[in-house]
C-alpha cells in the first residue's frame, strides 16, 4: 500500500492498516474524488462517542473559493507543504452545548472521529497528516465557528503520496515512515499505576 519502504514492525498481532498509517508531507496534486471524500467522512460519522453525542465538526476545502482562507490559517512551516495537498480540513470539538453543558469527553470523541477518518482514508490509498501548527483564533474567525461552543483541534491535509523531491530539502529527509513508537510496556500496564 505504501510507496516508501516501511521499517515499522508491530510488537503484537495488529492489522497492517495501523502500522502502514503515517503522516507524509509530500502529496500528489491528484484531486480526491467526491466518493473518496464522502467515504472518509462516513467513517468519521460512525466513530464512537459518549452518549452518541457525536461532538465533532469537520470543515474542508479542496480547490474551491475558500481554499486560500483555509491555507492562511496554517502556521508558515505547515503552509509550506500542506498548501500543496489536494485536500485541507479542520476538526472542531463541541466543548459547550447550546444549553451550557461542557461534555467532558468531547475532545476524546473528536479524536476518535479523526482516527476513523484517517484509517478509512488509508484503506482508500489516501494519506492524512494532522497538524497542531495552526492559528487557533484565525481558525474560528475565518471559518465562522463560534468559540463559545466549539474548540478547534487540528488541521489535516489529505491526498495520495507525492515525490519527496517536491519538498524543500529540510523536509525531504524527514519524509519516510519511522519505527519510533514507545514500547508497549511504557504505554500499557496491568493493575495500578506504579511510577518509579
Amino acid at each position: 500500500m505504501t510507496r516508501h519502504p516501511n521499517p515499522r514492525v508491530a510488537a503484537a498481532r495488529v492489522d497492517a492498516l495501523f502500522i502502514d498509517r503515517w503522516s507524509p508531507r509530500a502529496f500528489s496534486p491528484e484531486p480526491l474524488t467526491e466518493a473518496d471524500i464522502a467515504s472518509m467522512f462516513e467513517a468519521a460519522r460512525w466513530a464512537p462517542s459518549s452518549s452518541n453525542v457525536q461532538p465533532w465538526l469537520f470543515l474542508y476545502e479542496t480547490d474551491g473559493p475558500d481554499r486560500e482562507v483555509f491555507d492562511s490559517i496554517l502556521k508558515p512551516r505547515n503552509r509550506e507543504w500542506a498548501a500543496k495537498a489536494p485536500f485541507l480540513g479542520f476538526l472542531f470539538a463541541n466543548t459547550r452545548t447550546a444549553d451550557g453543558r461542557e461534555p467532558r469527553t468531547a475532545q476524546f470523541d473528536a479524536g476518535a472521529a479523526w482516527m476513523s477518518l484517517a484509517l478509512q482514508a488509508l484503506a482508500l490509498g489516501i494519506y492524512t497528516h494532522g497538524m497542531a501548527g495552526i492559528d487557533v483564533d484565525a481558525a474560528h474567525e475565518r471559518l465562522g465557528v463560534d468559540t463559545e461552543l466549539w474548540t478547534v483541534m487540528c488541521a489535516f491535509a489529505a491526498g495520495r503520496i507525492g515525490p519527496p523531491e517536491a519538498l524543500p530539502p529540510a523536509l525531504r529527509e524527514r519524509e519516510l515512515p519511522k519505527d519510533d513508537r514507545k514500547p508497549l510496556g511504557e504505554i500499557a500496564h496491568r493493575g495500578k499505576w506504579r511510577s518509579s
